[in-house]
C-alpha cells in the first residue's frame, strides 16, 4: 500500500513538473516572438531575455533579407523590419527546418493586406532563385543527337516557367510599377549549377507550356499554335519556332530531346 502511494505521488509530482516546464516554454517563446503582447516568464533576468530576443529576431531578419534583397530595398529598412516582426509574431510555420523560413515568409506575404501590389510577385521572383538552386533532380535520358522539332525538347531538370502581372525582373528601389504588365520568365539551373533567368515573349511561353504540359515534339506544339492562330502557312510558324528552340538550347535552358510518347500525333 505504501509503495503504491509513493509511486502515485512520484508520478503526480513528475506530471506537475512537466506541465510547469511546458508552461514556461510557451511563455518564453511567446515573449520572444511578440514581447509587446506577452510578458517574459517570471524570474528571468531582463538583460538575458533581451539578448535572446535580439539574437533570435536578428537571425530571422538576416535569413529572410538574404532571400529578398530587392523587396527590402523597395520597402525601406523600417517598413521591412516591421513586416518581418509581424511574420515572426503571427505566422504559424509548419516546418521546423531553418531553410524553409523564406518559403513561409512568401506564404505570409500572400495573406497580408496593405502591401504594395507588386510585392508578392517580386518576392516570389526572388524566392524562385533559392528554390531552383536547391531543387533535387533526377538524371534524364536524352537522344544522342538532338532533334528539337521531331522529338520532345527536354528542359534543364531544375526549372520553373513563370507568369507574373508585373515586370518583376525590372523592379528596384528606383522603379516600383504602378500598373500591371504581363511578364513571362523561364528560370533554370544550368550544367554549371548556376541559376539563370530568361525573359520570354508570349509566343515562347506558350510554346514551352505546350511542350511541358503535353510532352509534344517541337513540330507538334508549333503546329497546334499555328492552327490556333489560324495561320495559313504552318511552315512559317514551325521555322520561327525552330529558331526559338535552338536559341534556348544554346543558352542551356534546353539540354536536348527525347522521343515523344505522341509520335502518332496528327
Amino acid at each position: 500500500m505504501t509503495l503504491q502511494t509513493n509511486t502515485h505521488d512520484h508520478y503526480k509530482a513528475s506530471l506537475t513538473n512537466m506541465l510547469a516546464f511546458q508552461e514556461y516554454q510557451l511563455a518564453f517563446t511567446a515573449h520572444i516572438r511578440n514581447p509587446r503582447e506577452h510578458k517574459k516568464p517570471a524570474k528571468v533576468n531582463d538583460k538575458r531575455m533581451a539578448v535572446y530576443r535580439e539574437i533570435v529576431f536578428n537571425n530571422i531578419v538576416g535569413l529572410v533579407s538574404a532571400c529578398y534583397p530587392v523587396c527590402q530595398l523597395c520597402m525601406g529598412k523600417r517598413a521591412w523590419q516591421h513586416l518581418i516582426r509581424g511574420f515572426f509574431a503571427n505566422y504559424a510555420a509548419t516546418s521546423p527546418i531553418f531553410r524553409d523560413i523564406p518559403k513561409h515568409f512568401l506564404d505570409y506575404l500572400n495573406h497580408t493586406e496593405h502591401l504594395p501590389s507588386y510585392l508578392p510577385s517580386l518576392a516570389h521572383y526572388e524566392w524562385v532563385e533559392l528554390s531552383v538552386s536547391s531543387q533535387v533532380t533526377e538524371t534524364i535520358s536524352i537522344s544522342k543527337n538532338s532533334d528539337l522539332l521531331d522529338e520532345t525538347p527536354v528542359l534543364a531538370p531544375a526549372h520553373q516557367l513563370l507568369a507574373y502581372d508585373y515586370p518583376v525582373h525590372q523592379i528596384s528601389a528606383k522603379f516600383k510599377p504602378s500598373s500591371s504588365t504581363q511578364t513571362f520568365l523561364l528560370v533554370f539551373r544550368n550544367a554549371e549549377n548556376s541559376v539563370k533567368f530568361i525573359e520570354l515573349n508570349s509566343i515562347t511561353f506558350q510554346l514551352i507550356s505546350l511542350i511541358l504540359d503535353k510532352q509534344l515534339t517541337g513540330r507538334q506544339a508549333l503546329t497546334q499554335m499555328a492552327v490556333a492562330m489560324q495561320c495559313t502557312d504552318v511552315s512559317v510558324i514551325v521555322n520561327f519556332g525552330a529558331e526559338i528552340l535552338n536559341d534556348l538550347i544554346s543558352q542551356g535552358a534546353i539540354i536536348g530531346s527525347q522521343k515523344s510518347p505522341h509520335d502518332d500525333y496528327a
